[in-house]
């Protein structure tokens, strides 16, 4: 079975606000399912630096164990 590993993640502002959620890839692909600026979405990204850019007021990068 080729599954590709994935972790979900949750970014926040600095008072613990989300601002936005999604999966990485292990291949560091991003997918992000919502974002607090325009609700649900299905974004794609090469790295989580291009979402950071999107994003300045991040301050937390929460990563959700895997099951």
């Amino acid at each position: 079975m080729d599954t590709k590993r994935r972790k979900g993640f949750q970014l926040e502002d600095v008072k613990g606000n989300k601002l936005a959620t999604g999966v990485i890839y292990d291949e560091g692909n991003i997918q992000v399912l919502w974002r607090v600026d325009c609700g649900y979405t299905a974004e794609q990204y090469a790295s989580l630096n291009h979402v950071l850019g999107l994003m300045p007021e991040v301050a937390v990068l929460r990563l959700q164990d895997t099951e």
